[in-house]
């Protein structure tokens, strides 16, 4: 009898053992109440996620609220112990008041499958001459003129970079894959443009269009103060090439003058020149402060101008300056600060050599 209750004993420890063998979920906050937040500028914080079990925790990818907010997760797969951080990112860009906003997460926990991770604040004006980063990031696209080096010196569209027809195929892989490229010629030759087209889809770059009628036709319609000339138009290595390529054959897409005009800006960044050739915003034109409004007085007084500085204190007091005196240029939300915090590194390019 004895010997039967002690084996019974033995078996009731073995299963609530088994049954406690589990992997469990933590988070360190789960509410990040964020302070005060200017419209426009994002809300970043860090959720610290761990498996506090002793069996292998799986989370499936976070789910956010609404498509303000993105969220990163560098793995989803947790030993007993680990812990991972998950990056969330709220674009406040069109709010006002109070906002929350929710992320969740479910994982194999069999007590709490699924968690609740919050963001909740306050998002108060912007100043009506600050530009949101994402409103930029929305009609950002990368200006490429595909004639020779000689043609692009002789004259070229401010803010656009020089890669030759002949060069397309093998400079391919040094442009971010998920950027809008117009590219253009002199007068809008179909042959060149489809073979610079299909190069560069062959490269991996999904969004390749083409001006039509080029250079020829935009100035036809727009005249000569949008044309610059001088420069090489050579530039550095982009400082975030990844992301998934779509190599493809794709048939060659037209871009209208008009369409091109409606998204055209000229792009200053404001910071010294060492930074700036350490890295820019791709097409800005690096000015010095004492030199801006004598820049601005060549340029047509109907084009969009976006000033940007390292955290936007310097863009602001200047544009801030200039909107007194009738001025409709704009400062970047933020500055190159902001750009990097919601969207990392992409389209930004060190200065050749």
């Amino acid at each position: 009898m004895r010997r039967i209750l002690a084996l019974l004993a033995l078996s009731l420890v073995w299963m609530a053992g088994t049954a406690a063998a589990a992997p469990q979920i933590a988070v360190d906050l789960a509410t990040y109440n964020y302070p005060d937040t200017a419209e426009g500028i994002a809300v970043v914080h860090t959720f610290m996620l761990s498996n506090v079990g002793d069996q292998e925790l799986v989370m499936e990818r976070p789910i956010p609220g609404c498509h303000c907010t993105t969220t990163q997760l560098a793995t989803d797969r947790l030993q007993p112990g680990q812990s991972v951080e998950l990056r969330a990112v709220l674009d406040t860009n069109g709010f006002s008041g109070r906002v929350a906003r929710t992320i969740t997460v479910e994982s194999n926990d069999p007590v709490h499958p699924t968690i609740q991770l919050n963001l909740v604040g306050n998002v108060v004006d912007r100043q009506s001459y600050q530009k949101p980063v994402s409103d930029l990031f929305n009609e950002a696209y990368l200006l490429v003129d595909v004639r020779d080096a000689t043609a692009y010196a002789a004259g070229h569209l401010l803010g656009a970079m020089n890669v030759p027809a002949s060069e397309a195929a093998s400079r391919a892989a040094g442009l971010p894959p998920s950027a809008l490229i117009v590219i253009y010629d002199q007068g809008g030759s179909t042959s060149t443009l489809a073979a610079v087209s299909q190069a560069l889809h062959g490269g991996g770059l999904a969004s390749v269009y083409a001006l039509r009628g080029g250079l020829d036709l935009w100035q036809k319609t727009y005249k000569a103060p949008f044309v610059v000339a001088g420069g090489t138009g050579a530039w550095g290595p982009f400082v975030d090439v990844s992301g998934a390529r779509a190599y493809s054959t794709g048939t060659l897409q037209n871009f209208d003058v008009s369409q091109l005009k409606s998204w055209y800006c000229v792009l200053i960044d404001l910071r010294s020149p060492s930074a700036y050739a350490a890295g820019h915003l791709a097409g800005a034109v690096n000015v010095d402060e004492s030199g801006v409004a004598a820049f601005l007085g060549t340029l047509p007084s109907d084009i969009d101008v976006i000033l940007y500085s390292d955290d936007g204190s310097a863009s602001d007091r200047i544009v801030y300056g200039m909107w007194q005196r009738g001025s409709r240029a704009q400062s970047l939300l933020g500055g190159l600060a902001e750009w990097q915090a919601q969207h990392g590194n992409f389209l930004i390019v060190a200065s050749a050599g």
